[in-house]
C-alpha cells in the first residue's frame, strides 16, 4: 500500500455523519487493524526506496523514511498522528552554523539541539530524544566545540542505532566526545565519522563498552593499533559494512601531538602510520562482511584474504597493488567466485600512505581471466575499474552483458584490444606444455591494440567506446588523458557540464 491510498483510506472517515452512524461496518477498513499492523504499514509505506540496495555505497543510509510522507499521514487523525511522531524524530541532522553565518546573527532566539531533543512530545510524554535512531551532527563549520552540549545530547538519544559525526580537520586539545554516545546509547550499532583523531582514546570506548558494530565508516580518522585489532576482535561476528577511506595508526604518546588540521603535511609531524599488514589480516580474518571499501592498496594476499573471509560480500570498493602478471591474473580469478557482489570497484595504482597522490598502474591480469571474470558474478549492478592499461579480450563486452541481466553500470578505463587469446580458458587449465602466464601476459602486451578503432566490430556498443576527448565532450571528468579508449554504459549521475 502506498502512502497516498493509505491517506485516502483514512479519508473515508470524514465522509460519515458519526451522530447517527455508529456501526462497525462504517469505519475504514484500515483504522480496524491493530496498531502494530498499522504502524508496519507506515513504516514500510513511507520508506525511502532505493537507499541500501542501491548500486553504490553508502555509508550513511540515513533517513530512512520520507519525512513530508509521514507528515502526511500524521496530519489525517490522532490515532495515525500518535503512530507516526516517532518515525518523524527517527532520524535527525544537526548543522553547525558558522560564525560569520548573517541568518544567525539575525536571529535573537537560536534553538539549541539539546533544547529541541528535550521537548516533550504531546501526546506520549516523553522527550522527543528518546525516539531519535540515527543522529548526524555537522561540526565541521568550525573548530569550537562544547563537551557539555555533547555529553547532555548523548544522554538525550539514549536509544540510538547509528550515529555520525563530521568534525572540523583541526585536531583537538581533548578528546572529541565520541565516549559520551558509547556509554549512554547501549544500542548504538553504527558508527560513520570523519576528521577524528584517536590522540586522547575516543575509539577505545567502542572496546571498553563492548559495542559490537554491524556498520563503521572512518574517513581522514587516525586511530589506535590495539584499539582497531580490539574492535576487530569485539565485532568479528557483527561487522558486516566496513569503510575506512585515508585512516592512519596513531601514535600511543599524546605528547607527540600538535593542533594543526588534519593534513598530509601534519601528518608527517604528527609521526603517524599506515594501517599495517598484521592489522589487516586480523580484520579481515573470517570477518563475513558485505560491504568493504578501503582507500589503502591491497596486494593478491589480502585480496585471497578479504575474499575467502568474507563471500558473501556485495559491494566492494578496493584499490589493487599488485605489479606481478600471475598475482594479478589471479586476484581476478578470486573476485570472480563472489557470487553475490552486486557492486565492484578496482582501482589499480601506487598511492602514497600520508597524501592523496597516487600513480595508475596497469592491470597485468592476462585476457582469458577477463573471460572467466565476463562469464561469473551473476548478480553483478555495477562495476568500474580503472587503470593505466586493461588487457581485454574482443568479445569481453558481449560476453558480459549477455551474463549480467542487472548490469546497468559500466566504466572501464583505457582498455587495449586483445585478438590472440593465447590460452583461452586458464583457469582449468594443467598442462605442463602450456605458457606460464607472465609468457602470456608479455604475448599480449606486444600484440595489444590500443586504437579504438578495433572496438567498433559490433554496432550495438559502438556509443559506449569513447576516446578521452568524447567522453570529456559528454561530461565526464573522471578519466586521465592518456585514456585511449574507455567503456562507459549508465553513470549519467557523474556528468559535470561545465
Amino acid at each position: 500500500m502506498t502512502t497516498d491510498a493509505l491517506i485516502a483510506a483514512v479519508d473515508q472517515m470524514h465522509l460519515f455523519d458519526h451522530a447517527s452512524s455508529t456501526t462497525p461496518l462504517q469505519i475504514p477498513h484500515i483504522l480496524r487493524l491493530p496498531n502494530e499492523i498499522i504502524e508496519t504499514i507506515i513504516s514500510e509505506a513511507s520508506r525511502i526506496m532505493q537507499r541500501r540496495g542501491a548500486p553504490k555505497f553508502l555509508g550513511w543510509a540515513y533517513p530512512e523514511h520520507e519525512a513530508q510522507q509521514l507528515r502526511s499521514l500524521a496530519l489525517t487523525c490522532r490515532r495515525f498522528y500518535v503512530l507516526c511522531a516517532p518515525y518523524l524524530w527517527r532520524d535527525k541532522e544537526f548543522i553547525l552554523p558558522r560564525e560569520d553565518d548573517e541568518k544567525l546573527q539575525e536571529q535573537e532566539d537560536v534553538q539549541m539541539a539539546t533544547d529541541i531533543l528535550s521537548r516533550q512530545q504531546t501526546i506520549l510524554k516523553q522527550p522527543f530524544g528518546c525516539f531519535v535512531r540515527s543522529l548526524c551532527r555537522d561540526l565541521s563549520n568550525g573548530p569550537h566545540y562544547n563537551m557539555n552540549n555533547s555529553r547532555l545530547m548523548a544522554q538525550l538519544v539514549c536509544n540510538l542505532r547509528a550515529l555520525r559525526i563530521d568534525f572540523h580537520p583541526k585536531a583537538r586539545a581533548e578528546h572529541y566526545g565520541l565516549s559520551f554516545f558509547i556509554e549512554h546509547c547501549p544500542q548504538l550499532n553504527e558508527l560513520y565519522l570523519e576528521n577524528c583523531r584517536d590522540t586522547y582514546n575516543d575509539f577505545h570506548s567502542l572496546v571498553r563498552c563492548e559495542r559490537r558494530l554491524t556498520s563503521l565508516t572512518l574517513l581522514c580518522c587516525t586511530i589506535k593499533q590495539s584499539t582497531l585489532n580490539g574492535i576487530a576482535q569485539l565485532c568479528k561476528r557483527t561487522l558486516r559494512r566496513l569503510m575506512l577511506q585515508r585512516v592512519l595508526i596513531e601514535p600511543g604518546d599524546p605528547d607527540t601531538h600538535d593542533s594543526h588540521n588534519m593534513t598530509s603535511a601534519t601528518m608527517t609531524v604528527s609521526h603517524v602510520l599506515p594501517i599495517p599488514m598484521p592489522c589487516y589480516t586480523q580484520l579481515f580474518y573470517h570477518q563475513q562482511l558485505t560491504q568493504l571499501a578501503l582507500s589503502d592498496p591491497l596486494s593478491y594476499p589480502l585480496i585471497e584474504l578479504i575474499v575467502r573471509g568474507s563471500p558473501q560480500l556485495s559491494k566492494l570498493a578496493i584499490i589493487v597493488r599488485e605489479s606481478d602478471p600471475v598475482c594479478c591474473t589471479h586476484a581476478l580469478l578470486l573476485l570472480a567466485e563472489l557470487k553475490e557482489l552486486h557492486v565492484l570497484s578496482l582501482a589499480f595504482r601506487n598511492v602514497h600512505p600520508l597524501s592523496t597522490a597516487y600513480e595508475r598502474l596497469p592491470c597485468r591480469a592476462i585476457s582469458s581471466a577477463w573471460h572467466y571474470f565476463a562469464d561469473h558474478l551473476p548478480q553483478l549492478q555495477l562495476i568500474h575499474v580503472s587503470a593505466s592499461q586493461l588487457l581485454l579480450p574482443a568479445d569481453f563486452f558481449t560476453r558480459l552483458l549477455d551474463s549480467h541481466p542487472y548490469l546497468s553500470h559500466i566504466m572501464f578505463h583505457h582498455i587495449a584490444y586483445i585478438t590472440n587469446n593465447a590460452f583461452e580458458e586458464y583457469p582449468a587449465a594443467n598442462d605442463n606444455n602450456t605458457p606460464s602466464i607472465s609468457t602470456i601476459y608479455r604475448n599480449e602486451l606486444a600484440h595489444a591494440n590500443n586504437g579504438i578503432d578495433a572496438w567498433k566490430h559490433d554496432p550495438g556498443f559502438e556509443k559506449h567506446f569513447l576516446s578521452f576527448d568524447q567522453a570529456y565532450a559528454r561530461g565526464f571528468r573522471c578519466f586521465d588523458e592518456n585514456d585511449n579508449v574507455c567503456f562507459v554504459k549508465g553513470f549519467e549521475d557523474w556528468i559535470r557540464l561545465d
